[in-house]
């Protein structure tokens, strides 16, 4: 019986890992094969973290993205008024973040791949192995030992 509950725990285990690297597989696939169009980014999320990682605020986010498009500054204080009243973007700082977008999402995430993903594979993977490798143990090695001598030699099991 235990050892009928630890293979089930261990296929448990093995079934939660194969999901998470389908899951992980097809979010990679589906994230590089969509282009900007067919997935809008929120320019609110972007300005959100261009805040978190510079430390910049979304007033000054404003005025760094309007150097390239040579707006007045009334003009961007207007459109910084207009954003705080009605949360309406300008089109200069749409095009900032989606040229900046691709560095923005390196910066946030880190680059390579995600660390705390790799983490929980290794998890799932060793946790399989412990409860696999413990089962065959204590199938094996154990529980022959605690089992009556009348029952293993009529079942056959554990040392002669």
């Amino acid at each position: 019986m235990l050892n009928f509950i630890i293979n089930a725990i261990g296929a448990v285990c093995v079934v939660m890992l194969v999901r998470r690297l389908v899951r992980a597989y097809l979010h990679n696939t589906q994230k590089n094969s969509q282009n900007s169009q067919a997935d809008p980014i929120e320019i609110e999320d972007y300005l959100e973290k261009i805040k978190l990682i510079t430390g910049y605020s979304v007033y000054d986010t404003f005025h760094k993205s309007a150097e390239g498009w040579h707006v007045s500054d009334d003009r961007i204080e207007q459109d910084f008024k207009r954003y705080l009243s009605s949360q309406s973007v300008p089109y200069y700082v749409k095009d900032f973040v989606r040229k900046s977008q691709k560095h923005i999402d390196e910066i946030y995430r880190g680059k390579g791949s995600n660390f705390a993903d790799k983490r929980l594979l290794l998890f799932y993977l060793f946790l399989t192995v412990f409860l696999w490798g413990g089962a065959f143990f204590l199938s094996l090695y154990v529980i022959p030992h605690f089992v009556p001598l009348e029952v293993r030699s009529a079942f056959l099991i554990g040392p002669r």
